[in-house]
């Protein structure tokens, strides 16, 4: 672990993030990048508060706005950051919703989103994609903080048949490459003013060119922007984008909160499995409840390669497309989950964990679940714990997925009885037999109570 050494040199911070607040430094176990930019805000290997992501989709959603000419309020930015650090810091009280200190629950007015702002008015028509399944939940927030004729998708790696216009493209330094866009309707890509892509960091970039020239090649779009927290593209890689522009003859933006560049020296151990460190905490098992709790439509799509085999998804999720109508919806709906399981609470520390790219339906109902509750999501990306103050990934849990047998799923930084209870919120079905493995780990971690929130059937 010692022989990887990565430095960073910060060249613009656009709203004076402290880099502490935004990201720590990991090693990988993947033969293809050595070194991962560990998100602190986004809810994937480090637990934040319900909150958080939405803060960070705020965030980039404004850096937008002010370059489209949008009126921003500056305070209701700076109190955000603020909001960031003091978090960070330990200082920030506990309170209810996702968006922490703004707003009471009982302030809502019915039917209206769940927002502590005017949300920005878009001039024309867009699409906004974030991508899986690290920025499928940062992606939606986004989304949210626009109103007008846009809608939101969200690239997949289930691989799903049927009446799709499915468009392929690889992220070539991951652990799962193969990303699909699922066209359900070819009114999300046509027509369209801006088409903006969110990822939670971009280095080289390619993933984001690869999907603008397979897209640009079949629905043509008239402007591009890419959203990021971080960039850290070499001059070599921005002139990849400049030379795209002209050879599509199409604007290529990138917009971050953070640009810079960084270096790396040496590289991690390649394993068949992850460096482990796991929370060896068992205590008396408490109960495992399994909850079916239907929310919105299910769309039952036929894996491929599956002999027809069809599975539920939820419809509200981005990955077929969704509009600000039915976004509305799905606050509402959120908000009434929430409030039911916070009824159902048994402890002060609650962690709610979404699995793989189902993240932000699962971090939207965890914020009205009440105090005391902290998101974070299951993932695929394999990275090595260790146990040392200034390294963002500490502890790690190892189980099989339960939809793609031998295929390793991780979660990370969960401490030895830190949690008196965990919610594992899932999209698609699951039988307690698949889910065995976590429920073990999570038990040896010390975690009394679990709950399975199933939203499809």
């Amino acid at each position: 672990m010692d022989s990887l050494t990565v430095g960073i040199k910060e060249e613009e911070n656009y709203f004076s993030l402290p880099t502490e607040v935004v990201f720590s430094m990991a090693a990988r176990n993947n033969p293809k990048r050595s070194y991962l930019f560990v998100s602190k805000l986004i809810g994937k290997h480090i637990p934040v508060r319900p909150g958080t992501p939405f803060i960070a989709g705020f965030l980039l959603a404004s850096r937008l706005a002010q370059t489209l000419g949008l009126p921003v309020v500056n305070h209701q930015i700076s109190a955000f950051v603020d909001t960031l650090v003091l978090d960070r810091a330990g200082q920030l009280p506990a309170v209810n919703g996702p968006y922490q200190t703004f707003r009471s629950p009982n302030n809502v007015k019915k039917h209206q989103p769940y927002k502590p702002y005017q949300p920005y008015h878009l001039p024309g028509r867009a699409l906004f994609i974030g991508f899986a399944e690290t920025a499928t939940a940062l992606g939606h927030a986004v989304f949210s903080c626009f109103a007008g004729r846009h809608r939101y998708l969200h690239t997949t790696r289930e691989n799903l048949a049927g009446s799709y216009d499915t468009l392929f493209f690889t992220e070539a330094h991951c652990h799962a490459p193969e990303q699909r866009c699922l066209i359900s309707d070819a009114s999300l890509v046509e027509g369209n003013d801006l088409l903006v892509l969110i990822d939670d960091e971009i280095t080289s970039g390619n993933t984001c060119l690869d999907i603008i020239k397979t897209i640009q090649g079949k629905y043509p779009q008239k402007k591009y922007v890419v959203l990021t927290i971080l960039d850290w593209r070499s001059n070599r890689a921005m002139q990849n984008y400049s030379q795209l522009e002209k050879e599509l003859g199409v604007p290529i933006e990138v917009l971050a909160l953070i640009k810079g560049s960084f270096w790396s020296r040496g590289t991690s151990p390649v394993l068949d499995s992850p460096l482990a460190v796991a929370s060896c905490a068992s205590g008396p098992a408490g109960a495992v409840r399994m909850l079916h709790l239907p929310m919105g439509v299910t769309v039952h799509a036929e894996v491929a390669g599956s002999g027809g085999t069809r599975a539920g998804y939820l419809g509200s999720t981005g990955r077929f497309g969704l509009d600000e109508q039915q976004n509305n919806l799905l606050h509402d709906q959120a908000r009434a989950l929430g409030q039911k399981l916070a009824r159902q609470r048994q402890g002060k520390r609650t962690l709610c964990l979404g699995t793989g790219e189902f993240m932000y339906i699962p971090f939207l109902v965890a914020g009205f679940m009440g105090a005391g509750v902290w998101v974070q999501s299951t993932t695929r990306s394999p990275v090595h714990p260790h146990l040392r103050d200034d390294y963002a990934v500490k502890y790690a849990i190892t189980f099989e997925d339960p939809f793609r047998p031998g295929v390793p799923n991780y979660v990370y930084n969960i401490p030895p009885r830190i949690y008196d209870e965990v919610f594992v919120f899932w999209e698609r079905q699951v039988l307690p037999r698949q889910v065995a493995p976590l429920v073990q780990a999570l038990q040896q971690a010390g975690i009394p109570n679990i709950t399975f929130v199933i939203f499809c059937s």
